[in-house]
């Protein structure tokens, strides 16, 4: 728990979250919200965009007179802290990745799609071998397909 806490500090000084000078480190927010789940699409976006409002920010700023350093510093104050960015963007459900979003669902359709490509993989090893892998390879794939099915009918069982 006390590394959950260093690392979530680190992670707020790294991210700007009005303590360090300079602009924000936008790719540790884009880490942090790809590792929460978020889309890669959606944290791309978010990201891109928050950039474009940084550097907006910073050039209303330094059309205000203010020196380089203090509009920075203006921008990120203005910008808001990056944990309440994620927060923000963690709330909406939608911006989420398939299988955050629906974890069960996901873990029961990769267990299908396991079973689906087993039974291939012996037929495609031995299309170019003789009679006799083929005959082990057609015994060994029933074995897998069967232990397979059982393996997922437990998972399954397990899962739901």
């Amino acid at each position: 728990m006390g590394d959950d806490r260093s690392s979530a500090a680190d992670l707020s000084v790294r991210l700007g979250c009005c303590r360090a000078a300079g602009r924000p480190d936008f790719d540790a927010l884009r880490m942090l919200l790809l590792q929460r789940g978020v889309s890669p699409f959606y944290a791309r976006r978010t990201v891109n965009e928050l950039e474009d409002h940084y550097e907006d920010l910073e050039c209303d700023a330094l059309a205000a007179g203010l020196a380089p350093s203090d509009a920075a510093e203006v921008a990120r104050v203005q910008l808001g802290c990056a944990e309440a960015i994620a927060a923000a963007v963690l709330a909406h459900r939608e911006l989420l990745d398939f299988d955050h979003r629906w974890p069960r669902v996901a873990g029961c359709l990769k267990s299908a799609a396991a079973v689906g490509a087993l039974p291939g993989v012996p037929v495609a090893f031995c299309i170019d071998h003789n009679r006799e892998i083929a005959r082990w390879g057609s015994a060994v794939g029933s074995a897998s397909v069967l232990m397979t099915s059982l393996w997922a009918l437990l998972n399954w069982m397990i899962t739901l």
